[in-house]
């Protein structure tokens, strides 16, 4: 399979208003291929976040090497990461962050609105048919009020996708959800990452999330590791 990211020897540190040297994240090595499913997991403060936005191109390494589809993205300007991040990269985050004045339709459609071309012209047509993908196409002109937290979630999985991304980064995608629904959001959401053969990157501390992937990484202290299962793992 195509290596789509690579992160050799990484590291992340900032300077304290105090100017002493926080590292955050210390010789991360992490290859992740066209549909992978990997899952980091660890507790609070132990550098997640960090890493997800090294991933989602948000940042960039303070040392080290970062490769995203082959590009060391250390070379990129800003402009050119955020175009990068826009074509290749969806985010799904546990609060959903949908726009409450717009249909869950709406919602999709809104990183069509940075596309060009035929997704472009296409928009409403391409936010149906994921929307339909995800079983929500008779609730396309519901507002997220109005929605279930499972519903929400699919919504947000759907906006994630409508760009049909290389890489999915999912960040506690199942922290708002009741046991049940949460299975029932990352079944939908392997499946449909499967079927796409995008990458899945799954950041949560909850070991029933991780054991559904097929390689899992635990992160402490800035240190990322392979673990076979993710026991102990807690916020």
């Amino acid at each position: 399979m195509e290596e789509l990211v690579a992160l050799k020897g990484v590291t992340r540190t900032v300077v304290l208003p105090d100017d002493q040297e926080l590292h955050i994240l210390r010789g991360v090595d992490l290859a992740v291929h066209s549909g992978d499913h990997t899952a980091v997991v660890g507790r609070s403060g132990c550098g997640k976040s960090t890493l997800l936005n090294l991933l989602g191109l948000l940042d960039v390494p303070t040392s080290g090497e970062l490769n995203f589809q082959g590009t060391p993205v250390q070379q990129l300007n800003g402009g050119a990461r955020a175009r990068l991040r826009g074509e290749a990269v969806g985010f799904v985050f546990q609060q959903f962050n949908l726009l409450p004045g717009r249909s869950a339709l709406d919602n999709v459609i809104t990183p069509l609105l940075y596309a060009r071309g035929t997704q472009f012209w296409r928009r409403r047509e391409i936010a149906m048919d994921i929307l339909d993908r995800v079983g929500l196409a008779h609730r396309a002109q519901t507002l997220p009020n109005m929605l279930s937290g499972g519903e929400q979630q699919r919504v947000a999985i759907a906006r994630a996708l409508v760009r049909r991304p290389r890489l999915i980064l999912a960040d506690e995608p199942t922290g708002a959800l009741d046991v049940d629904t949460g299975q029932a959001v990352m079944a939908l959401l392997d499946t449909v990452a499967t079927e796409s053969g995008a990458a899945l990157i799954t950041i949560t501390h909850d070991v029933n999330v991780a054991s559904l992937a097929r390689a899992c990484y635990r992160l402490e202290t800035g240190v990322l590791s392979v673990t076979d299962v993710p026991m102990g793992v807690s916020a």
